[in-house]
């Protein structure tokens, strides 16, 4: 067998073993939705007392009260609630989050972005992996329930997005491309009728 043949059965063994390793994490992921909707069981918090269900204007009062307490404040262009949190990080952080709402009304779905307040590709203690364990672990901690687990990321680039799957709530950290922002995702997976 030509050297070239060799190298083209490696790399379909290669190929066809990451494929068989993504279907199984998937097919893992798709029981454990089915298990945790099976239960019928809903948690509805997300941060700071938002919840899914509530309305966009019970939503925006929400935030009324907590900007004149000085606790949220508008991030610099005005599109997204932003905070920062100095308990349960080694660092300061930066929490930027908006909601979606289903048909205008209630919260289905909310997106955040997580970074440290001050950081630097320079110094290690600002990483991106740093960020995501300290994320995880506070959010284990604080939600209770199942343990996140690594899928592999949808950008090849990118190693892994870790989910968390309780009842109705996901929630999913995803490293941005830039490696200094967290993208966190929770969505309820069978919202209330």
């Amino acid at each position: 067998m030509t050297r070239n043949g060799k190298w083209f059965i490696y790399f379909g063994l290669f190929f066809g073993l990451i494929t068989i390793s993504s279907c199984s994490e998937k097919i893992k992921y798709e029981d454990l939705v089915s298990n945790e909707l099976a239960k019928e069981i809903r948690y509805d918090s997300l941060i700071y007392g938002i919840h899914f269900g509530m309305t966009s204007e019970e939503f925006a009062d929400y935030c009324a009260e907590m900007n004149r307490k000085k606790i949220f404040m508008p991030n610099q262009n005005g599109s997204a609630v932003s905070l920062e949190i100095q308990n349960g990080f080694n660092l300061p952080v930066n929490l930027e989050f908006f909601p979606r709402f289903e048909n205008g009304r209630e919260i289905i779905k909310l997106e955040a972005i997580l970074n440290y307040r001050d950081f630097s590709y320079y110094n290690k203690n600002y990483s991106i992996e740093n960020l995501i364990l300290e994320t995880k672990k506070n959010f284990e901690k604080g939600y209770g329930g199942n343990k996140f687990f690594g899928m592999p990321h949808e950008n090849n680039l990118l190693k892994y997005q870790y989910i968390k799957i309780d009842g109705n709530r996901r929630i999913i950290l995803s490293p941005n491309f830039d490696g200094q922002k967290l993208n966190i995702e929770f969505e309820d997976l069978k919202p209330a009728n």
